[in-house]
């Protein structure tokens, strides 16, 4: 709250403030023993009032901070030694605002430690001066300092309750956003769902249309349910790597004896949707997999931002030289492709997408591995 006031209210404030406490001031300054002494003191309860309700700029809240609490001491200090003799402090009625106001500033800044020892420093001031005055009783003193004490203490009081629904409000509002991220979640979930289960029925209807109606389950209709087992698998285990284009070319490679494995690893959910390499390894999918004749494939999306695809095929150089020709002329601002084949493993080919700048390469042993993953 204190240090974010508009500028309009902290300039009333400072205002209203040199107003008052000047007027006050003129009053007793012809009573006071040392009128220079009683000026800098005025200077320094306004110093002090002016430090807390400006901004503090970062990494100076603690210095400013005990800078307050030293100002109101010395005032104190300055105000009693400047009195007659034998007076009460009646001289300086402008004393316990300049007290009570700077250090319940600090204690609504969230400095209560600095408040609370200020404001029991000042007081100790104060009796400490009645009990060493002659005709001036220490309860006069301590009478004198209970007021801007207990105000203080209620300003303390008030920050904490205002920490406290602060945190809170916090609470509430992150609880809130957490429940509308899992709402929002569970709809995209929900409708990915209705999707997944209108494109199964799409592509198994007819199939299951033909066994419902008692067709002979021959060599054909065997080899389309294996087909159409394979399409629901990928949708499933590959999630993000399916499109049409990519089910029709799988499709027709899987006809020709082509073994294909999709695997969405990247960890993103329905919510999440797909990430923005998979367009890139999409494309590359079918632009590989619609040159094999026979082969295994293994397209694994291991990270929002990269993917493998393992080929083991009889013909891997001369895919691979295809490849290499292929993104010569295409523009890899997005992604970078990295094409590997190697001769003592003629028959493998790995294809790396990355979207940003490659990493470190990732040992061949790992993507034969992966490419021996059972479908």
């Amino acid at each position: 709250m204190i240090g974010h006031l508009p500028g309009r209210v902290v300039a009333f404030a400072i205002v209203g403030f040199l107003l008052v406490i000047g007027a006050l001031g003129a009053i007793s300054i012809s009573t006071v023993t040392s009128p220079p002494l009683y000026v800098v003191a005025l200077g320094l309860g306004l110093a002090s009032v002016v430090t807390v309700l400006l901004p503090w700029p970062p990494g100076t809240e603690r210095r400013l901070a005990a800078g307050v609490v030293l100002a109101v001491l010395n005032l104190g200090v300055a105000v009693v030694v400047v009195l007659p003799p034998g007076e009460r402090p009646g001289y300086a009625l402008w004393y316990p605002s300049f007290v009570w106001v700077p250090l319940s500033g600090l204690a609504l800044r969230g400095w209560a430690g600095h408040a609370l020892t200020g404001a029991a420093l000042s007081a100790l001031t104060t009796v400490v001066w009645a009990w060493s005055q002659a005709g001036i009783p220490v309860a006069d003193g301590v009478y004198r300092v209970v007021s801007p004490t207990a105000v203080v203490v209620v300003a303390v009081g008030i920050a904490r309750l205002v920490r406290q629904y602060g945190q809170e409000v916090d609470r509430a509002h992150a609880q809130q956003v957490e429940a509308a991220r899992l709402t929002a979640g569970a709809r995209a979930a929900e409708d990915e769902r209705r999707v997944r289960l209108a494109q199964i029925e799409q592509m198994a209807a007819p199939v299951l249309r033909r066994l419902r109606d008692g067709t002979p389950v021959d060599d054909r209709l065997a080899t389309e349910c294996r087909l159409l087992e394979a399409a629901l698998r990928d949708g499933i285990r590959g999630r993000h790597l399916v499109d049409l284009a990519v089910r029709e070319t799988l499709w027709s490679a899987r006809t020709r004896g082509v073994e294909v494995t999709l695997l969405d690893d990247s960890g993103t959910g329905a919510a999440d949707g797909p990430p923005p390499v998979a367009v890139v390894v999409r494309r590359c999918t079918v632009e590989l997999v619609e040159k094999l004749e026979r082969g295994t494939v293994v397209v694994r999306l291991s990270e929002p931002d990269e993917a493998t695809l393992v080929v083991l095929a009889p013909d891997a150089a001369e895919l691979a030289a295809s490849c290499r020709a292929s993104l010569a002329g295409r523009d890899h601002s997005t992604a970078h492709i990295e094409v590997e084949h190697h001769e003592e493993a003629s028959e493998e080919l790995v294809v790396t997408v990355r979207l940003g700048p490659p990493p470190a390469r990732t040992p061949r042993a790992d993507l034969a591995a992966t490419a021996t993953r059972p479908a």
